[in-house]
């Protein structure tokens, strides 16, 4: 006995593009909740001279993670030190203040993104 598909070359084509565009909604979703997390980081950074401000930075896609830090390699090295502080510096937190007070809207960001994805044809 024998059985033969017709069409499945093609179901197989359209499964591996579906896969593609899981991955870069993925991706985008990741992007987008990125960007309200180093707002709101922004927004509660300490002001002086707007440094720290402009070195909130966000990483690029790597095993399906992102990250928002601060640029330590340069102007802005004493970021660190703000969330942390010193033995002669009190910590002036804000990017665990940051991410508290954004992560539903981070959440909400990042599945919006992928409900739209997911509806669109």
């Amino acid at each position: 006995m024998r059985f033969e598909f017709e069409g499945l070359d093609e179901l197989i084509s359209k499964l591996e593009q579906k896969a593609e565009d899981v991955e870069k909604t993925k991706n985008e979703a990741l992007q987008e909740g990125a960007k309200v997390m180093q707002k709101a980081a922004q927004d509660k950074a300490p002001y002086r001279t707007g440094n720290l401000k402009r070195h909130i930075e966000i990483s690029d896609i790597k095993d399906g993670e992102i990250n928002v830090y601060v640029d330590q390699q340069g102007k802005a090295y004493y970021g660190y030190f703000q969330e942390f502080g010193t033995s002669k510096m009190r910590a002036r937190p804000f990017m665990g203040p940051a991410f508290n007070a954004s992560k539903f809207k981070i959440q909400r960001v990042m599945a919006d993104r992928i409900h739209r994805r997911l509806m669109s044809p």
